[in-house]
C-alpha cells in the first residue's frame, strides 16, 4: 500500500522515522563497541604471542650466533695452534740434542758418528700429538737421517721429492733453516694417515743443529688439528644450556649424531643405525639446515617421559666443517603462558560488555524522550512552511517558463558558454563549452574558472581584467587556459557583467571561442621561417638577423664579434655507407650536443647539408676564443652511438672575426667557409682563422677540383708500379699500383690531388678506374711471364663502403685475374672508424679471394686487440719506422715488434721506404718477409717496369744496390 505523503501526515511520518532510527543506531553502536572489545583482545593476545614467539626465536638465535662466532674463532686459529704445537715440540728435542750432544763431548766422545747415533735413536720413539706425531731429522744435503714411519729411506736422498703441487719439499725444509734466525716453518702436501692415496695440507717446523749440520723438526696436518679443536667445540657444547630446557645438538652432513644431550646414547651413531623417529627427525632436521639458519618445529620426548612435547628449533648448516648446528627448546613454557593470557582476556571482555550495555540502555532512554519532543515541533513547522510554498509555486510556474526559453537559447549556441554567481562560482555551462575544455557539467558547476588556469598569466594581468570589469561590466580578450586533459590552448574570451536591482553584480555571463587551430597555424608558419626542421636549430634566416644585430651592437661598444662555420670530416661517407637516416640521426644527436653546451649569449644555428653556424656575439680575447673553438672540436669528436655502430666524427672550423675579416654578415659568411675550406685542406679536425690570403688558395683550388672532374674523361691518369722484393726467394714477386695525374699544366703529385678527391667524392669514379686499370694490367703480365706478380691496390676511406665488394668483383670478372693475385690496401685508422662494419666488409672481400694488407701500420691508433678480429694476410711497417733503422733503437725496436706481432698472427710483413743497405740487412735478419723502397726501384710507368721485370734474376747484385731518394 503506497504511503500518502501530507501536510498531516509527514509530521507522523517523521516521528516513527526518527524514533526507529533512534533504536536502529543504539543497536549498530552496541553492536560495534561489543565487536570491537573483542577483536581489540584478540589482537592484542596475538601481538603478545607474536612477542613471545619472537623472544623464543630470537635466544635460540643468539645462541647459534655465539657458537658460530667460535667456530669461526676456532678455526681461524687451527693453523696458529699447530704452529704452536710443533713449535714448542721441536724446540724441547733441540734441547734434548744438544743435552746428549754436550754430554758426550764433556765425556770425552768426540767421534760426531756415534754422537749422532746416540741422539737419532733416542728420538726414534719419540710421539705425541695422540701419537701420530714423531720427529725427523735431514742433512742440509738434502739425506734423510731419521724418518720413523718409512725407516727403509734412510740414508736416502730426498731432494727431488715433490709433493702433487711440484712443491719441493726437502728443498723447503733447507730454506726454512737457512733464514737468519736458524729456523722457521715450512708448507707443502703429503700423504695423511687418514687418507693413504691423497695428499692433505701438512706444516713442519724445522731448527738447524749446527754441531752435526743437521735439520732437526717434526710436523702435523691441517686436517687433524682442526679434527682436535672439533672435539673441544663439541665438549664445549655439550656443556652449554639456556633457558628451562634448552640446549644445542650437532648432527654431521651425512647422518651422523655428533652430539644429543637429551640422548647420549645416539652420538657417535649413523643415520641408518637410529631408531625410525629418531631417524625421521634427524632427516627433516638436515634437509631444513641452511647457511642462513632456518627455524622449524616438531615434537619430541622430554627428559621426564611425559610423552611428546612442542619444541623449536634453529637449525644451522656450517659448510667448513660439514656440521649441522640444533639450538632447540621445549615450547610447553610458551603455550602455558598464552593460555594465561586468553583466560585474562576473556574475563575483562565479559566485563567491557556488561558495563557497555548499561550505558546504551541509558542512551536510548534519553534519546527516545529528544526524538519525541523534536518531532512536535517539527510538526508546527511543516504547517507554517505549507502555506508559504503554495503561494510561491504560482509564481515559479510563470518564471519556469521564460527560463525555458532562454535555455534553449544557451543550450543551442556554438559558442561556449558559462555562468557563474557572484562569488564566481560556475552554476552552469553549454555543451559547447563541455566540447571546447573535456569537462562535463558535473564536474565544473559549484566550481571557479581558476580550475581552467594555465599558468600562463601573471596576477597583473588578472587584476587588470578584474579593474575593466567592475568599471565598465564587459571585458575581452585572448586567454590561455588548460582542458581537462591538460592541453593548454588560447580562446577568446568575452565577460558581461549582470547586476540586481541594487547594482551589484548578481552573474557573470562567459562566452569563449577556441582559437588554438589559428595559433598553431600563425606558430608554424613562424617557426618555419626561422628554424631548421630537423635540428630545431635557427636557420640562416634567423642567424642574419642576429648577426646583423651583434654587428650593430659591437659598432657601438668597440667589441668583436666571431662568426664560426662548423663542417663535419667526411659526412658524405656516413650517408653512402650507413643511410640518409644515419646522417640525419647524426646531425641532430651532434646539433643536441652543441646546443647543451653553448653559452647563454651564442647562437647555434643549422647552415644547410653538415655545415653549423655558430655566432659569439662578445669576443674578450682571441686566446679566449681559440680556447672556445677548441672545446666545440671536442664536443664533436666524441663518440655517437647510431644503429648499433659506434662512430668517431670529426670536423672542422673556419673562424671569421669582426672588424677584421668582413662588417656584415654575408662578408663575414663568406671569410668563415674561405677559412673552412682551408681546415679541411690541411687534414681536417683543425680550425683556421681567416686570412687574406686564403681567397687566392681557394681559387686555385677551385681550378684545381674543376680539371680533376674533367681528368678521366681526357685519360689524364696513369699507373706507375713500384716493386716488391721477396727476401726468401731474392725476387721481386709484386707490386703497388700508384696513381699519377698527367695534367694539362704538368704532373700532379697524389699528396696534392687525392684529398680533394676524397673531399668532392671523386674518387669514386678515379679508384673504381684504378682498380680495374690494375687487375688488367695484372692480367697482362701474368700472360707475358710464368711468375705471376701481384699487384696491390690502396683503398680510399670514401669507397671503403659495401659497393666496394661489387667493385672488385666486376674488376677481377672483366680482366680474368686471379682473385689472389689482387691485394687491397687499407689503412688502421680507415678500420677503426667503425670496427663492425669494417670488419664484416674485409670478411665479405676475402670471401672473393683477394688479399687484404693493413698499411702504415703502426701510426694510427687500432689497438691490438681489434687487430685480430680483422681479416687481415699483410702488414705494411710504415716508412717512418724504417727511415731511423739501425740507428735509431726506438725504431728498430718497435720495426722488430712488428715483424713479431704479424708473425704470431701468421701475417706477411711488407716494409716501406726501404732505401739503404743498413736497411735490407735489419729487415731481413729481423725476418720480415717482403720490401719495396727507393734502394730496389722507384715507381715506374709500365714500359719501364717490363723492362725491370726483363733483367736477369740476381739476387746478389740486389743486395749490392743502393739508391738514394731523389723526391
Amino acid at each position: 500500500m503506497p504511503l500518502k505523503i501530507n501536510a498531516k501526515t509527514l509530521p507522523r511520518y517523521q516521528t516513527s522515522a526518527l524514533v526507529g532510527s533512534v533504536c536502529l543506531l543504539v543497536l549498530l553502536i552496541t553492536a560495534f563497541f561489543t565487536n570491537n572489545a573483542y577483536q581489540t583482545g584478540q589482537n592484542r593476545l596475538e601481538l603478545q604471542r607474536s612477542e613471545m614467539e619472537l623472544a623464543s626465536r630470537e635466544q635460540l638465535r643468539q645462541q647459534i650466533d655465539s657458537i658460530l662466532g667460535y667456530i669461526t674463532f676456532s678455526r681461524e686459529r687451527t693453523e696458529t695452534v699447530l704452529k704452536q704445537r710443533i713449535q714448542t715440540v721441536t724446540r724441547e728435542v733441540m734441547t734434548l740434542a744438544q743435552s746428549i750432544y754436550s754430554q758426550q763431548i764433556r765425556s770425552g766422545n768426540t767421534d760426531l758418528d756415534s754422537i749422532g747415533v746416540l741422539i737419532r735413536e733416542a728420538m726414534r720413539d719419540l710421539r705425541f700429538f695422540g701419537g701420530r706425531g714423531y720427529i725427523f731429522i735431514d742433512t742440509l744435503a738434502g739425506e734423510c737421517v731419521l724418518l720413523p714411519t718409512s725407516p727403509g729411506i734412510e740414508g736416502q736422498s730426498l731432494m727431488d721429492n715433490q709433493d702433487d703441487t711440484g712443491h719441493y719439499i726437502m728443498r723447503g725444509l733447507i730454506d726454512a733453516v737457512n733464514r737468519p734466525e736458524g729456523g722457521g716453518y715450512s708448507r707443502y702436501r703429503w700423504f695423511a694417515p687418514d687418507y693413504p692415496d691423497q695428499m692433505k695440507e701438512k706444516i713442519a717446523y724445522v731448527e738447524y743443529f749446527e754441531p752435526l749440520d743437521w735439520i732437526i723438526g717434526t710436523g702435523d696436518y691441517l686436517y687433524q688439528v682442526e679434527n682436535d679443536l672439533k672435539q673441544e667445540a663439541l665438549a664445549r657444547l655439550e656443556a652449554l644450556t639456556f633457558g628451562d630446557d634448552g640446549y644445542i645438538a650437532v648432527l654431521h652432513t651425512d647422518g651422523r649424531v655428533l652430539l644429543s644431550p637429551s640422548q647420549p646414547e645416539s652420538e657417535g651413531l649413523a643415520l641408518s643405525e637410529l631408531s625410525p623417529e629418531h631417524r625421521d627427525i634427524v632427516q627433516t632436521l638436515l634437509q631444513g639446515a641452511t647457511p642462513e639458519g632456518r627455524f622449524m618445529q616438531y615434537d619430541w620426548y622430554r627428559s621426564d617421559d611425559t610423552g611428546l612435547h612442542a619444541k623449536q628449533a634453529l637449525v644451522q648448516l656450517v659448510p667448513e666443517w660439514n656440521w649441522v648446528l640444533v639450538a632447540t627448546s621445549f615450547q610447553d613454557s610458551l603455550q602455558a603462558a598464552i593460555a594465561r593470557q586468553e583466560q585474562a582476556l576473556e574475563e575483562q571482555t565479559t566485563q567491557d560488555v556488561r558495563y557497555m550495555l548499561v550505558v546504551m540502555m541509558v542512551a536510548l532512554m534519553v534519546a527516545l524522550s529528544v526524538a519525541l519532543l523534536l518531532s512536535h515541533w517539527l510538526r508546527d513547522l511543516v504547517r507554517r512552511y505549507q502555506s508559504a510554498i503554495d503561494k510561491q509555486k504560482d509564481e515559479l510556474e510563470t518564471r519556469s517558463r521564460e527560463l525555458q526559453l532562454a535555455a534553449t537559447v544557451f543550450e543551442s549556441a556554438s559558442e561556449g558558454a558559462m555562468i557563474s554567481d557572484a562569488s564566481n562560482h560556475i552554476m552552469a555551462v553549454n555543451p559547447a563549452f563541455c566540447s571546447i575544455t573535456g569537462y562535463s557539467e558535473e564536474e565544473v558547476v559549484g566550481k571557479t574558472p581558476a580550475l581552467f588556469s594555465s599558468g600562463r598569466h601573471s596576477t597583473l594581468f588578472f587584476e587588470k581584467m578584474w579593474s575593466q570589469l567592475r568599471s565598465e561590466k564587459r571585458w575581452e580578450g585572448e586567454v590561455w587556459n588548460r582542458r581537462r586533459n591538460g592541453e593548454v590552448y588560447p580562446q577568446w574570451l568575452s565577460i558581461t557583467v549582470v547586476e540586481d536591482e541594487q547594482g551589484q553584480p548578481q552573474n557573470y555571463v562567459a562566452m569563449l571561442n577556441d582559437v588554438s587551430e589559428r595559433k598553431a597555424t600563425e606558430d608554424q608558419l613562424k617557426y618555419l621561417s626561422d628554424f631548421d626542421t630537423l635540428t630545431d636549430l635557427p636557420n640562416r634566416r634567423l642567424l642574419r638577423d642576429r648577426t646583423i644585430q651583434a654587428l650593430a651592437k659591437a659598432r657601438a661598444s668597440g667589441e668583436q664579434v666571431a662568426l664560426l662555420v662548423v663542417g663535419l670530416d667526411r659526412f658524405k661517407h656516413i650517408n653512402d655507407s650507413l643511410g640518409h637516416g644515419a646522417g640525419d640521426n647524426l646531425l641532430k644527436q651532434l646539433a643536441r650536443r652543441l646546443t647543451d653546451q653553448a653559452q647563454e649569449n651564442e647562437t647555434l644555428s643549422r647552415l644547410g647539408g653538415d655545415e653549423f653556424g655558430i655566432l659569439l656575439p662578445k669576443v674578450k680575447s682571441l686566446h679566449e676564443l681559440e680556447k672556445r673553438v677548441e672545446e666545440y672540436l671536442h664536443l664533436v669528436s666524441e663518440p655517437v652511438h647510431i644503429h648499433d655502430h659506434n662512430l668517431v666524427v670529426t670536423a672542422s672550423i673556419g673562424v671569421a672575426l669582426y672588424p677584421y675579416d668582413g662588417d656584415d654578415f654575408d662578408s663575414m659568411l663568406k671569410s668563415a667557409d674561405t677559412a673552412l675550406y682551408h681546415a679541411k685542406g690541411e687534414g681536417r679536425n683543425t680550425c683556421r682563422f681567416f686570412a687574406p690570403v686564403m681567397n687566392q688558395q681557394v681559387s686555385e683550388r677551385l681550378a684545381m677540383e674543376n680539371n680533376l672532374r674533367h681528368a678521366l674523361q681526357q685519360n689524364e691518369f696513369e699507373l706507375y708500379y713500384q716493386p716488391q722484393f721477396c727476401f726468401a726467394t731474392q725476387s721481386v714477386i709484386g707490386c703497388e699500383a700508384l696513381l699519377r695525374w698527367n695534367s694539362a699544366s704538368g704532373l700532379v703529385m697524389p699528396d696534392r690531388f687525392i684529398p680533394l678527391a676524397e673531399e668532392t667524392g671523386l674518387i669514386v669514379p678515379i679508384g673504381g678506374w684504378v682498380l680495374r686499370e690494375a687487375c688488367h694490367q695484372a692480367k697482362r703480365w701474368q700472360t707475358m711471364s710464368s711468375k705471376p706478380l701481384s699487384v696491390a691496390v690502396n683503398v680510399s676511406a670514401v669507397q671503403f663502403r659495401p659497393e666496394l665488394v661489387d667493385d672488385v668483383r666486376k674488376a677481377l670478372a672483366s680482366s680474368g685475374l686471379e682473385p689472389h693475385l689482387l691485394v687491397l690496401e687499407v689503412t688502421e685508422s680507415l678500420l677503426m672508424s667503425d670496427v663492425q662494419g669494417s670488419a664484416l666488409l674485409l670478411e665479405q672481400l676475402r670471401a672473393l679471394g683477394t688479399r687484404i694488407a693493413l698499411d702504415d701500420f703502426g701510426t694510427g691508433y687500432a689497438s691490438l686487440a681489434y687487430l685480430k678480429r680483422f681479416a687481415l694476410d699483410k702488414l705494411k711497417i710504415d716508412r717512418t719506422f724504417i727511415m731511423g733503422i739501425p740507428e735509431d733503437k726506438d725504431d728498430s725496436a718497435i720495426t722488430s715488434s712488428i715483424i713479431d706481432i704479424a708473425r704470431h698472427l701468421n701475417l706477411e710483413t711488407v716494409a716501406e721506404g726501404v732505401e739503404t743497405r743498413a736497411h735490407v740487412d735489419f729487415l731481413h735478419a729481423a725476418g720480415c718477409h717482403q720490401a719495396q723502397g727507393y734502394f730496389f726501384d722507384r715507381p715506374l710507368p709500365v714500359p719501364e717496369f717490363e723492362k725491370r721485370m726483363r733483367e736477369p734474376s740476381e739476387p746478389a747484385l740486389v743486395f749490392e744496390k743502393e739508391v738514394g731518394r731523389d723526391g
